[in-house]
């Protein structure tokens, strides 16, 4: 019966997505609709490049027409957070952005509960903690918005064994997932202790189990250890091999990305080649992965790996990880404002301009402001 009610309440969520992102683009949704929401309408925005004032103006203007559609609720909510994680108004956007998810997941709509998991599994900004709910909404999130769903669980998990003071409720969650052979709560409590030299041997046991059931992340860092010899295994460059390769065909964006690096080096005994790379940073870089975003705009002005040399590209790649809040895109991109580049007039103000905005997020973005003489 259960099983039962998931499958509809997955199913009723569709229709509502499938209303939610008829019509055309509003400005809410050009100003804060996210790139990687499936129920897009527009290209949307990364957070980072949200410019949060404007953006809450709009989706609230857009919803005082509309009250109640779940993805401009969700836009206001990213509106809201870009003003409290990235922009410099108080913490209170936080709790705003949570109650517009809040009234998006009510609805089903599979981006807002991605979003809305994390406050529950954090028990913040006016939220009880929740792990089971969290879990919940990202269960019903993976019927049509797998990748970020799944995305975002490991990355709770990862900065919840991380944490210098993690809850209690959230290591048991952990720990018994793994106990249960949850591949992403085995790698996660691998995570730690691989900064502990005495512990490599527990590490490479937690991943191989993680690997062998279907872990991307788990099988490259095993792949790693393989080929270094560590956690007391024998150095094995044709197991590494094995793993990279299999790591590279799992469902993860930012293991995609490690791989593509592996292979434009040549690393871990893979053969250089940087096609291969290409195709993997492009593979990455579609699903919304902002390290992969830089890197394929790397291989596009330098016209690696049989792509063309298209400085345009590049730049226009640069943006969109920037707007992720990639620290090496946006520099990347005030060189190309400043020296005229990628399709820019040469504009130096302008390039300041954006350092100074991201220097609020990014070390590297305020050195290269300090340098620039912003």
């Amino acid at each position: 019966m259960r099983s039962r009610r998931r499958i509809v309440a997955g199913v009723f969520g569709l229709l509502m997505a499938g209303a939610a992102f008829a019509g055309q683009p509003t400005e809410c949704d050009r100003l804060a609709g996210s790139p990687t929401d499936p129920n897009r309408v527009g290209e949307g925005v990364g957070l980072y490049g949200i410019d949060p004032a404007a953006a809450i103006a709009a989706c609230e203007k857009t919803l005082a027409a509309d009250p109640n559609n779940p993805r401009l609720l969700f836009d206001l909510g990213r509106a809201h957070e870009a003003s409290g994680s990235v922009g410099s108004s108080s913490a209170d956007e936080m709790a705003l952005a949570g109650k517009s998810y809040k009234s998006a997941a009510d609805q089903n709509y599979p981006a807002a509960e991605v979003a809305l998991a994390a406050f529950y599994w954090r028990g913040s900004d006016g939220f009880q903690q929740d792990t089971s709910q969290a879990m919940l909404l990202l269960k019903n999130a993976m019927v049509s918005d797998s990748t970020e769903a799944k995305s975002q669980r490991r990355n709770l998990f990862a900065d919840t064994t991380f944490a210098t003071d993690p809850r209690e409720a959230q290591i048991q969650f952990i720990k018994e997932a793994a106990d249960a052979g949850d591949a992403d709560a085995l790698y996660a409590l691998g995570l730690p202790l691989s900064l502990a030299e005495d512990r490599q041997a527990d590490v490479a046991q937690l991943w191989h189990q993680a690997a062998v059931l279907g872990s991307a992340q788990a099988a490259f860092d095993l792949a790693r250890m393989y080929f270094r010899g560590k956690g007391g295994l024998s150095p094995n460059p044709e197991e590494a091999l094995r793993l990279i390769q299999k790591a590279a065909a799992g469902d993860d964006p930012q293991t995609w990305d490690f791989a593509a690096k592996a292979y434009e080096r040549g690393s871990y005994g893979l053969p250089k080649d940087e096609s291969q790379a290409a195709r993997l940073f492009r593979q990455a870089s579609d699903a919304g992965n902002k390290y992969a975003l830089y890197d394929l705009g790397v291989f596009y002005e330098e016209g690696k790996g049989g792509l063309p040399q298209d400085s345009r590209e590049a730049a226009r790649l640069y943006k969109l990880a920037a707007d992720q809040g990639n620290e090496d895109a946006v520099v990347a991109l005030a060189h190309d404002m400043a020296e005229g580049q990628g399709g820019y007039e040469a504009d130096k103000a302008k390039a300041i301009a954006l350092l100074k905005r991201a220097a609020r997020w990014s070390t590297l973005a305020k050195d290269e402001l300090t340098k620039m003489g912003g």
